[in-house]
């Protein structure tokens, strides 16, 4: 059964994933995916060390399947199937058949997870590595495993911090579900062993995040803590959604309580208590990290708590009286997620309308092999419309990038060293003709100066979803 959910979620996650433009965080994966291994490391040695493990991955992956978005977010779609199939066996361990399909079915619905499913980023990566981790856990509490396998565990909170760091916010979650029940805590001492085995190979990437921290210093100009970001954006993106699926797991909880001496309740019971601990503390701790030190909370950096939304919310639908109830109960919450669903499939679905595969088209159109391109640098770095040219690289065979200092893959850092236009005006001697792309107001006020003073005119503009492609040709 486990195996069919899998890949029923993977067909579901992996559809449609190929239409969305590359974004910036993408635009960090496949830069950092084509370094070569020196380059690699001297760029996790600077920024992103949490997701070295990932961008290894992707540099092998993208060896053998190319760059194309099909191929690129593939992978997620793929880790997005094995968080449903291993979410399916960590609720049979305590309820039956009916509430683990429940739990995948809400789970393949979660906004933010078939979000993360239409990303080469490592967050389903995280979700997958967060579900099997904690199926994990439960097997060994529950004795069914050999005790040999919490260093598997151990293992597997080192490896998953390099997906993504705050998975490590696991070990408090599990050690929840041990100490709540009785039974389990025989394990306690193994475990505090594993889990302190896991955030010591932990090590070198707490280090290197400590050291990186100012690469997300800039939230601390935003205001990225808000109520409507914690209850709706962290996992459901839309507040009819969010409404349903924060009453059905109050429901679940209150479930739990009510039944709390109920021998046949006692598998669900433990259930819950996980769950509430997977939506609370990793949330809890994050939200205070945020207020009281540093910035560290990010909607969807979340998004491997899901499950625990799952579980709670399949265990209150369970208790409908019918299976047409419950049937009902899931088209609902289907139906309050699909336009999340559809928005996250169409070509401008990210980072406020990215579109850079018709900025690559547009520029292909306008330009003929050796002739001039500017960037405009006015923007955020994970912005920048030059990024169009390293996601979508055919659409500027050939041309002459003028701005460039230094490529990425000969720095430390995530991105080209580029200079403004008039720093390198000589380069306009050896063109004809420049496009410009624009992506802010102003940002490229500076080099259409240049290239007027030069002797180009205005040929061309075209407006795109969000950025701005101009031909300039030499009087």
């Amino acid at each position: 059964m486990a195996l069919l959910v899998g890949a029923v979620a993977a067909v579901v996650g992996i559809a449609g994933a190929w239409i969305p433009s590359y974004w910036g965080d993408e635009a960090a994966t496949l830069m950092s995916a084509s370094r070569d291994w020196a380059s690699l490391a001297a760029l996790l040695g600077t920024v992103d060390a949490v997701h070295g493990l990932y961008y290894a991955f992707m540099h092998l992956w993208t060896d053998l399947v190319g760059t194309s978005p099909f191929a690129t977010r593939l992978p997620s779609g793929l880790a997005f199937g094995a968080a449903a199939a291993g979410l399916t066996l960590l609720v049979r361990t305590g309820a039956d058949r009916a509430t683990a399909l429940l739990a995948a079915a809400l789970l393949i619905a979660t906004p933010r997870v078939t979000q993360a499913a239409t990303e080469a980023r490592p967050l389903a990566f995280a979700t997958a590595t967060a579900v099997w981790l904690t199926l994990l856990l439960v097997r060994l509490a529950d004795g069914r495993m050999s005790r040999a396998w919490w260093w598997v565990y151990a293992v597997g909170i080192g490896a998953a911090t390099t997906l993504n760091l705050y998975v490590l916010l696991l070990v408090p979650v599990h050690a929840v579900v041990l100490l709540a029940d009785p039974r389990r805590r025989a394990g306690l001492g193994a475990f505090a062993l594993a889990a302190a085995g896991g955030v010591l190979l932990s090590g070198p990437v707490l280090a290197a995040a400590a050291l990186q921290r100012d690469q997300i210093a800039f939230r601390a100009e935003q205001e990225v803590v808000t109520p409507a970001g914690v209850l709706v954006g962290q996992w459901f993106m839309l507040g009819p959604l969010a409404v349903v699926m924060w009453l059905l797991v109050l429901a679940g909880v209150a479930a739990a309580a009510w039944h709390g001496s109920d021998p046949g309740w006692a598998g669900r019971r433990r259930l819950v208590v996980l769950a509430g601990a997977w939506i609370a503390v990793p949330t809890a701790v994050l939200l205070a990290v945020t207020l009281l030190v540093t910035p560290a909370y990010t909607p969807r950096y979340l998004v491997f708590c899901a499950p625990g939304v799952a579980i709670a919310a399949a265990v209150a639908i369970r208790l409908l009286p019918s299976v047409w109830m419950r049937v009902f109960a899931v088209v609902v919450v289907v139906a309050l997620a699909l336009p999340a669903y559809v928005d996250q499939r169409t070509p401008y679905a990210k980072n406020a309308r990215t579109d850079w595969q018709d900025v690559a088209a547009t520029v292909d159109r306008l330009t003929d092999p050796g002739d001039g391109v500017v960037f405009d640098d006015g923007v955020r770095p994970s912005r920048r419309p030059r990024l169009a040219m390293h996601t979508y690289p055919d659409g500027f065979a050939g041309l002459r990038d003028l701005a460039p200092i230094r490529p990425y893959h000969r720095t430390d850092g995530l991105w080209d060293v580029t200079a403004p236009l008039a720093d390198v005006a000589h380069r306009l001697d050896a063109v004809d003709r420049v496009v410009v792309v624009s992506r802010s107001r102003t940002g490229t006020d500076g080099d259409v100066a240049v290239l007027r003073s030069a002797g180009f005119v205005e040929r061309e503009r075209v407006r795109l979803a969000s950025d701005t492609v101009i031909r300039f040709e030499r009087r």
